[in-house]
């Protein structure tokens, strides 16, 4: 069924056009609708911010303390308050927005309509698909996982492997496999115990040798008929993988990557040097990067360069790709990530899960 929004719903997406990035973003995550409207004292709409604006303004590097109006879409698409469900949907088919607000007469928000109110007038894509590997040994989990293999381990009670399930199908992929190598047994096991798995959820299965990150994909049954995201079996977050498949098209990359800002203080001065000549120094100074958080997506026919019965990477895929010059994007996560790898990884992990998925 179709619902509007409330007065109190509507009135949480407003922010006045001088708060801060920083500030969308916390509003962004906090209510959840992928739109924030940005109106003037008057109500009237000056503007919105989504999610895909907040992450290109991550990516061109403006900084989080400016004013929010400096990154919002001025002229976004919208409709008048009395449009039919049929103009709706067809406005948002025919310029691939998933949000459209509706506005009165003086240009003031009373609605604002998504995508996912008119879900029967939807069709299914069977085509989203998500790749998870969940091969590895978890070596530095070890003696943890001379017992159980890594996505079995328990995070809050609830096995990893799970939680990525139920935030995958609960976003409307149809189509899951779980690439396998190391106690696979346990695992295909585990999951085909849950009722809710069982039609939905195959298995790739590596045998002697095992494949790498991207090499497994080589053992998909059928290609591809559409981008599909690969993930790896031991990430905590809760980025919406529907976002980054959707930037990916827009974009029109070949292969994206999920990419997370990281800022490291240097805790003495750095001195820059011409062999023994001292040309400069840096008092403390603050270097930044962005690294790879183990999330991908990937068009189909990047999968011709995959190798068979060999490892190989997303790391060498993404090495490839660039060789080829192919379009390879950067999606950069804001949201809560966390890779769990080592002790100390896992013990905070239990203790984030309490304050992000509860």
């Amino acid at each position: 069924m179709n619902r509007h929004l409330t007065p109190a719903e509507l009135d949480s997406l407003r922010l006045a056009p001088d708060v801060s990035i920083l500030q969308a973003i916390e509003s962004l995550t906090r209510c959840a609708r992928k739109i924030m409207l940005i109106t003037g004292a008057d109500y009237r709409l000056l503007g919105i911010v989504t999610d895909y604006d907040i992450r290109k303004a991550i990516l061109d590097h403006v900084p989080l303390d400016r004013p929010v109006s400096e990154i919002m879409n001025p002229h976004p698409v919208i409709l008048g308050q009395y449009a039919s469900d049929s103009d709706i949907v067809g406005r948002m088919r025919h310029t691939n927005c998933v949000q459209l607000p509706l506005v009165d007469g003086d240009g003031r928000v009373v609605d604002v309509r998504f995508m996912d109110d008119f879900v029967h007038l939807q069709v299914d894509n069977p085509d989203n698909m998500v790749v998870i590997m969940a091969g590895g040994l978890g070596t530095r989990l070890r003696p943890m996982t001379e017992r159980i293999p890594k996505p079995l381990l328990t995070v809050g009670g609830r096995p990893l492997l799970f939680i990525l399930l139920d935030q995958i199908l609960t976003e409307g992929f149809e189509r899951v496999f779980i690439s396998l190598n190391y106690k696979s047994d346990m695992i295909i096991k585990a999951v085909s115990e849950v009722s809710s798995y069982r039609d939905r959820v195959d298995f790739l299965m590596e045998g002697d040798t095992m494949l790498g990150t991207a090499g497994s994909l080589s053992l998909l049954p059928e290609r591809p008929a559409a981008p599909f995201v690969v993930i790896n079996g031991d990430l905590l977050t809760n980025v919406s993988l529907k976002d980054m498949l959707q930037f990916h098209c827009s974009e029109g990359n070949k292969l994206t990557m999920a990419v997370r800002h990281e800022h490291h203080k240097v805790a003495y001065g750095v001195v820059d040097l011409d062999g023994t000549r001292v040309t400069g120094m840096r008092e403390k100074p603050v270097f930044s990067y962005y690294f790879n958080t183990g999330i991908y997506v990937v068009d189909p026919d990047v999968l011709d360069t995959v190798p068979s019965e060999k490892m190989w990477n997303m790391t060498d895929m993404v090495e490839d790709a660039l060789a080829r010059d192919d379009r390879v994007g950067a999606f950069p996560v804001h949201e809560f990530w966390i890779d769990i790898g080592t002790p100390d990884q896992y013990e905070r992990a239990q203790t984030e899960y309490e304050n992000n998925f509860r």
